[in-house]
């Protein structure tokens, strides 16, 4: 009898350990199971698209340097306002030589508008004219290579002014807006990431890592080479919404004749 109460015992035990093995390996195909990245998505992506995140040192900037106004106005139908695209802050960061900055203009009775870039010393080292005549919507307003403007130094800040000219006879009506660009250099881990990347993935990694001034240019010039991309139109209204500006999300970007 005791033989048989001891059979049965270890038969018991048996069946526990198979069973606690069976579980284990059953658990471990799940948690070892590699992560399969879908082919039409980014590895860097998140599911509402790119999100700008501002370096610290930008937001810890004294308030003096944050400048932004809006004075005077010309008549429009528009709901929106002049509008700069820019962090809160106004304090955007760049990797280009020459950035490319960018603007909602309303639809306005205004026919001439200007961009000004100063130097740290308030020097005025370029301005730009632009004919804005029954224009409205996003527009770029690039710093030509092909000028006598030095490209941007690194480490160096510098203000930009762009206004809206409502009255040549008196400014004093003029729209403005006004900011920060710094030219920044990149890690040797991030440009190698830039390379292997494409279009739309580099819009996500110089959002991540707060280069503002290029994420909306790189971006800004997908969209316009693929105006019916969906992809591509929901990572603008997320990068503009990552700053406070998804209103303008839905404004068109459109393209405007350079001046001679």
């Amino acid at each position: 009898m005791k033989k048989i109460t001891k059979f049965l015992i270890h038969l018991t035990l048996i069946a526990a350990v198979v069973s606690s093995a069976t579980l284990n390996i059953s658990q471990l195909a799940v948690v070892g199971q590699p992560r399969v990245n879908t082919p039409t998505e980014p590895d860097n992506t998140q599911p509402g698209g790119p999100r700008f995140i501002q370096p610290t040192e930008d937001i810890d900037d004294p308030p003096t340097r944050r400048v932004r106004s809006v004075r005077g106005g010309c008549a429009s139908t528009s709901k929106l306002s002049l509008t700069a695209l820019v962090p809160k802050n106004n304090i955007g960061r760049t990797v280009s030589d020459y950035p490319t900055f960018f603007f909602y203009l309303p639809q306005t009775e205004a026919e001439l508008a200007e961009l000004i870039l100063e130097d740290e010393s308030g020097n005025q080292i370029y301005q730009q004219d632009l004919t804005i005549k029954n224009l409205s919507g996003v527009i770029g307003v690039s710093i030509p290579a092909n000028t006598n403007v030095p490209p941007l130094e690194v480490g160096k800040s510098y203000t930009w002014k762009f206004t809206v000219v409502c009255d040549p006879q008196d400014r004093s009506s003029d729209q403005l807006e006004s900011g920060v660009v710094r030219r920044v250099e990149l890690s040797t881990d991030i440009l190698s990431e830039l390379d292997q990347a494409d279009p739309r993935l580099k819009t996500f990694i110089y959002a991540e890592n707060g280069i503002w001034q290029d994420a909306l240019s790189n971006l800004a010039a997908a969209r316009r080479a693929n105006p019916n991309d969906t992809d591509l139109a929901a990572d603008w209204e997320s990068l503009l919404d990552s700053v406070t500006l998804g209103e303008i999300a839905k404004e068109p970007i459109v393209e405007r004749e350079l001046q001679p």
